[in-house]
């Protein structure tokens, strides 16, 4: 809900610059709005001087916001900065420009007040610049994780229809991932690693229970990957490209919740990012969609 909350922000927020809809301290403040919804600190910290002012003289964080609105000029060598507040630069733009109006025929007077009204137009259009830049990305980012989001939801739907038909406890498993992935707790990203590696479990174990031995490879309780690539393998609709595809994402996947399985089990302490937990979730929800897509096959659904 806050990511959509800040996306139609960004929409609103790019609009309102783009059709001049908003004086440029009420932008300025919708943008440290959606900065704090990004929980964008460094943005926060930027947008904060032009929303409240900028300190006399410059300090060095707010010489650094300074540089970011794009609000240095250089003279007689010496790069300088804007410092008046955004209210203040346009209270002088229109000034110049109610000067422009009735100076008819003064042509000193036009021109100091043609010169006013660049100048500080100027540096009005560099720093709404800025924030339009910054707005723009934040605005591509969100509708891209919003593409991805909403991707992704067709593949858990789909996922979690199929898979409670064959192991009813699952959607509670994966229900559990998520919840754990999102925690702030690193202690439940671990958590949401080994419920993925017990849902795939539970998956060859209702596909391709234990058994004896196939060639080489064992197919024990605890060889689940071998007995879902067993399974894999025999499926004769299926074609040969297909199933490499299919085998090569299990073993890998299957690899690593092994990796962090063992060093638990031997006592080590066994970290996961939460970055890690969720490529765990999102690798798993992937690589059931092929796997049940393959048992929906047989079922002829």
């Amino acid at each position: 809900m806050r990511q959509h909350e800040a996306l139609s922000l960004s929409e609103e927020l790019l609009g309102d610059i783009e059709l001049s809809r908003l004086p440029p301290q009420d932008i300025v403040r919708k943008a440290s709005r959606l900065a704090r919804f990004m929980d964008d600190f460094e943005a926060i910290e930027w947008l904060r001087y032009e929303v409240s002012g900028f300190p006399s003289p410059l300090d060095i964080s707010a010489t650094e916001a300074a540089k970011k609105s794009n609000r240095q000029t250089v003279h007689e060598g010496t790069v300088k900065y804007w410092t008046a507040t955004l209210g203040s630069i346009q209270a002088t733009v229109d000034a110049a420009r109610a000067r422009m109006s009735v100076s008819t025929e003064n042509a000193w007077e036009r021109t100091s007040a043609a010169k006013a009204m660049a100048d500080s137009q100027g540096i009005l259009d560099r720093i709404l610049g800025s924030v339009y830049e910054w707005v723009s990305s934040v605005n591509y980012e969100l509708r891209f994780g919003a593409a991805v989001e909403s991707a992704f939801s067709v593949v858990r739907s789909e996922v979690d229809g199929r898979v409670s038909t064959l192991v009813p406890e699952a959607v509670i498993k994966l229900t559990s991932a998520f919840e754990n992935a999102a925690s702030d707790n690193p202690e439940n990203w671990a958590g949401a690693a080994s419920t993925c590696r017990r849902l795939i479990k539970s998956v060859a174990d209702h596909l391709r229970p234990p058994g004896d031995p196939v060639g080489k490879r064992a197919m024990g309780d605890s060889n689940y990957i071998n007995r879902l690539v067993d399974w894999i393998v025999n499926r004769s609709h299926v074609g040969q490209t297909q199933k490499d595809v299919i085998v090569a994402d299990l073993e890998y996947l299957g690899r690593r919740l092994d990796a962090f399985a063992d060093a638990g089990n031997k006592g080590a302490h066994a970290e996961v990012t939460r970055y890690e937990a969720s490529r765990y979730i999102t690798g798993t929800y992937l690589l059931l969609g092929d796997i049940l897509g393959l048992h929906a096959d047989d079922q002829g659904t």
